[in-house]
């Protein structure tokens, strides 16, 4: 079974995440299998649930070659940011052959809960880091697209119109 995600220019992708309750329910917990499902499929390392067309903010994440290290983040956020930034072009698979030139800081500290609800605080490093900060964007309806020169800037695709799809049938927003 092929996943469709909801790609750019789709309206959808600015809407900014709910918080998940808890206890999760059984159609969120067959979401975040599906997520898993799908960043295998598209070949990403992370994917936030508003990619898959659900407005929930947790995202999932997977850096290793042998996917053996898939990992859901459940209404994250980042509580600490290094100094220390890094410039690099960044894809999505929600906007396939477009990339943005992306300042990451190298270190974060997120603070999460898991699927049971526990609350969870962890350091991330390098590429953990930037993919943790990318998907977190997308839970704010920000793309990595509208990065230029390191800095955000929501004005950059202005001249294109983002247009809205039949995608969110599946939405439970």
């Amino acid at each position: 079974m092929y996943i469709e995600l909801v790609k750019y220019p789709d309206v959808f992708l600015r809407s900014v995440s709910k918080t998940v309750p808890f206890p999760l329910d059984d159609k969120t917990s067959r979401l975040i299998k599906f997520m898993y499902k799908a960043m295998y499929q598209h070949h990403g390392i992370g994917l936030a649930a508003i990619q898959v067309g659900y407005q929930k903010r947790m995202f999932v994440m997977d850096c290793t070659r042998s996917q053996t290290g898939e990992k859901v983040f459940i209404n994250p956020e980042i509580v600490e940011r290094s100094e220390e930034t890094i410039r690099d072009n960044e894809g999505c698979l929600s906007s396939p052959g477009k990339t943005g030139d992306v300042s990451r800081h190298i270190r974060i500290i997120l603070k999460y809960q898991d699927e049971n609800g526990k609350e969870e605080r962890k350091t991330f490093y390098n590429l953990e880091a930037r993919c943790i900060q990318h998907e977190m964007d997308h839970l704010d309806g920000k793309l990595c697209i509208d990065y230029e020169k390191g800095n955000y800037s929501r004005d950059k695709h202005k001249s294109q119109t983002m247009v809205e799809s039949d995608f969110r049938v599946k939405s439970d927003s």
